[in-house]
């Protein structure tokens, strides 16, 4: 595995460890946002896998697609990238982070938490995939 790939994973587990401590102080949407920021990463780790830049993008959709995954996702997967993406974009300005703010409460926070933790899980097995000895 590349130093490169190796890096991003870092960078996403260290995102997934904050996410779980805004969820555990009552953070949510900072833990939303946390989500999103792992997931990219991870993202980004899967693209590196392929010798490629990742763009300096935040949607994950876009990112998927990129990472050449995005026929391999369930409807569920995909649709959670946008949501995730929305933390990304819109929870940095005010109007939209008063609304992002009032949806997220520790209900969503969790189940935020919860199903980025399994696309998480999926995402590494893509990286995983690509470096096993069949693959060489």
């Amino acid at each position: 595995m590349s130093e490169r790939v190796k890096e991003w994973l870092t960078i996403s587990k260290e995102d997934m460890e904050v996410a779980q401590l805004c969820l555990d102080g009552s953070k949510f949407l900072h833990c939303a946002y946390m989500c999103q920021q792992s997931t990219e990463k991870t993202m980004k780790a899967l693209i590196a896998t392929s010798n490629k830049i990742p763009m300096p993008i935040h949607n994950l959709s876009q990112l998927a697609m990129d990472a050449a995954i995005w026929d391999l996702m369930q409807t569920e997967q995909r649709t959670f990238l946008r949501i995730l993406t929305t933390y990304a974009i819109e929870a940095r300005y005010p109007e939209r982070r008063y609304r992002l703010y009032q949806q997220c409460d520790r209900k969503e926070g969790e189940r935020i938490l919860r199903s980025t933790k399994e696309l998480i899980l999926w995402l590494e097995n893509q990286i995983e995939q690509k470096f096993s000895p069949e693959k060489q």
